[in-house]
């Protein structure tokens, strides 16, 4: 496996450029976003939790909605706890997701957040993480992911619902929901609730 490099004070490079424009991989999105606009694209959603980063940048550059990431849902999530109860972030990298990424999407990172990282997860890494790997023990990563759920709510006995953070990770979240007994959010959910807005179901019928 390629190992995660030890992280700098500041590993995120910046979003722009000494001039003030945006870094060529931010434009790169943006250009992305904009053209999905012109095709008739109503919605936006991009692929992996860490996308928070250019949340806003995406969002004021275009018209439609758009999410780059699960942790937007954070607040919502909140809401519908109770005040002392906290939320289990399932990530690909609990060493890498710092606080940048919540703050970009208006999260306090240290507010009731449980990390729970697949750092050490030989399936995962074996195909994600910049591995050359091209197949999947998807059983072995489901035993990761209640693994390090289990580990953390022995740590944190308040947490009241579970966000898988990475994109990969949806398949998984009827297990967490089963082994738990807690609800399950994910970037499924997040992207159907965003169709719903721009392709509102029809009702028919009587009332």
């Amino acid at each position: 496996l390629r190992q995660i490099p030890e992280l700098e004070d500041n590993p995120y490079p910046p979003l722009t450029c000494e001039d003030g424009s945006y870094t060529p991989e931010v434009q790169v999105c943006i250009n992305a976003a904009q053209e999905l606009e012109r095709a008739g694209v109503r919605a936006i959603a991009m692929c992996c939790g860490f996308f928070s980063l250019i949340q806003e940048v995406i969002a004021k550059s275009v018209s439609i909605p758009v999410m780059t990431s699960p942790l937007m849902m954070i607040p919502i999530i909140r809401q519908m706890l109770r005040p002392d109860q906290s939320i289990a972030v399932v990530t690909a990298s609990a060493k890498l997701l710092s606080t940048e990424f919540f703050s970009a999407v208006n999260v306090d990172m240290s507010d009731r957040i449980t990390l729970v990282g697949l750092d050490n997860s030989v399936a995962f890494n074996s195909i994600c993480m910049c591995a050359t790997g091209t197949t999947l023990e998807t059983d072995e990563l489901r035993d990761d992911i209640l693994n390090g759920i289990s580990r953390a709510r022995v740590q944190d006995l308040n947490i009241g619902a579970v966000l898988l953070e990475c994109t990969s990770f949806p398949p998984y979240a009827a297990d967490v929901n089963k082994e738990t007994g807690l609800p399950v959010f994910d970037f499924i959910s997040c992207i159907e609730w965003m169709h719903r807005a721009v392709v509102p179901m029809q009702y028919n019928g009587y009332i």
